[in-house]
Order: C-alpha cells, then structure tokens, then sequence
C-alpha cells in the first residue's frame, strides 16, 4: 500500500467530488463581477508583497481568478470552451484516479504554488510577483496529457493534434519562460507549481525513461542482426553482406564445420 493509498484510506471521505466544476463555478461568478465592475481585478492574483502588507485573501482569491478579463462576446466564447476543456480533463482524471487523488493533486499544486511564491520573493526582494491560477490549468493538463496521450484536440476547430505534442509545447514554453524570467524568484515561483506533477508521475516518467531505452537498444540490435553476416569464409573473410555473388559452402575439416567460399578452395574435406 503506498503512501497515497494510507492517506485515501484516513482522509478519503473528505474529498470533495467534481471539485473542478465548483472552482469553473466561482471563476464564472467572479468573471460576471469583475465586468462588472463589482469588483477588481488586480485584487485576485496571489502576490506576496500584498499578502505580507495583510492582503491575505490573496491566499484563496488567486485561485478563483478567471483566465481572461477581457470583455465582449468572442472573451466569453473563449472562456466557456476553455472552462469546458478545463472540466472535461479533470472529470477524465476523477474517472481515474478517483475525487480523493485528484483533489490531493490539486491541493499539492495549490501548497506548492503559495510556497513558491513567498520562497521565490524572499530570494528576489526587489521583484513583484505575481501568480494567476495557470498553474493549476497547466498542471492538470500534463496530467491528462500522461493518460490519455493520444487523444486530439482540434486547433483552431480545424487541424488534429494529439495532446502528447501539445504537452510537450507547453513543456517547451514553460522552458522559455523559465529562461526568459527577469529574477531567480522568477524562476523559483514558476517552477514551484510543477513539483506536485513530478511527485505523482516521478514513476511514470521514469518508465518511460526506461521504456525509450529499451526500444532504442532493441532497434539497435534489430539493425546489428540485420546487418550481421550469415556467412563467413573462413579463408578470405568474405561474407554474404561484402561479397553476395559468391556462393559459400560448408566443409568439414579435421571433424569441425568451417564455411569456405567459391572463391577460395580447401586440401581435403567432406562438403556439407
């Protein structure tokens, strides 16, 4: 029984079912407001310097902060396939792993994401940061693109894509953005919320680390005894692979079997 399997086994029947549609629900609800200029936008995201001053709701607001703000018709068409898209992937996940892991999943990004962020200011006082409830889209993704590798999404409605590639470009940009961040803290905090991904598919990964080994070293010997000669003279060298016009012929000489071409000729001898 692993560690996680304990943890369902004490604390399984506090899970919360169906915990990405209430989260979708909440951002739906405070995407109304915020264009409606109800409330702020710029009081949502999680930032350190505002927590530390006794903006503390910053704590919990990040994590209902809608994508995008931006008002009109085409703003709200995009949020609603996204939130769908955002649903569907973690429903798929619930399918899975059951409401228990998947709601220690999240909770572990969102630890990760808040611990980062303070770490990452503490080492980068002079930045601001600044956290948006990405990581938590981008961590379910990962996750959904590990189980189900193959299935595609229509970009822009017209070309198929497996999500597999997908997930390696979010991967790639991830890398850019790490690359391209102004500070350490930067960094820290843009690392932090992938922690929760590597801790619950380290194994995963790392099978198929060793999986891709296999098949590279299987291939290689594939081509090495594709490549190998059937025949060798033992007089010349020759083989069937460096001379295939001749013909190679078995002989026993002195009680052992020895491969003679036609090309060379032996004393004595019993052909085979």
């Amino acid at each position: 029984m692993t560690f996680v399997d304990k943890l369902e086994k004490r604390f399984g029947h506090w899970a919360v079912p169906n915990v990405v549609l209430y989260v979708i629900i909440a951002q739906l609800v405070v995407y109304a407001l915020v264009i409606s200029q109800q409330i702020s936008f710029i009081t949502l995201p999680l930032i350190p310097k505002a927590v530390l001053g006794g903006e503390w709701w910053r704590l919990f607001s990040f994590l209902i902060s809608p994508p995008n703000i931006a008002g009109g018709a085409l703003s709200a068409l995009f949020l609603a396939f996204f939130w769908y898209i955002f649903w569907m992937m973690s429903s798929a996940l619930e399918q899975i792993w059951g409401a228990f892991r998947l709601n220690l999943y999240l909770l572990c990004g969102v630890i990760f994401t808040i611990a980062a962020a303070f770490m990452g200011q503490l080492i980068s006082p002079a930045a601001t940061i600044i956290i948006f409830p990405d990581f938590l889209y981008l961590s379910v993704f990962l996750a959904f693109a590990v189980n189900h590798p193959n299935v595609e999404f229509a970009i822009m409605l017209i070309l198929p894509v497996k999500v597999k590639w997908l997930a390696w470009f979010a991967v790639a940009m991830t890398a850019f953005s790490f690359l391209g961040a102004p500070s350490w803290g930067h960094r820290m905090a843009l690392i932090g919320p992938l922690i929760n991904f590597f801790l619950f598919f380290r194994k995963d990964l790392s099978n198929s680390v060793e999986s891709r080994q296999r098949r590279k070293a299987f291939a290689k010997e594939k081509v090495e005894r594709d490549n190998a000669a059937f025949h060798t003279c033992a007089q010349c060298g020759a083989t069937d692979k460096t001379h295939p016009e001749r013909h190679f012929r078995y002989r026993t000489v002195d009680g052992a079997a020895v491969c003679i071409c036609d090309a060379c000729k032996v004393d004595s001898g019993t052909a085979l």
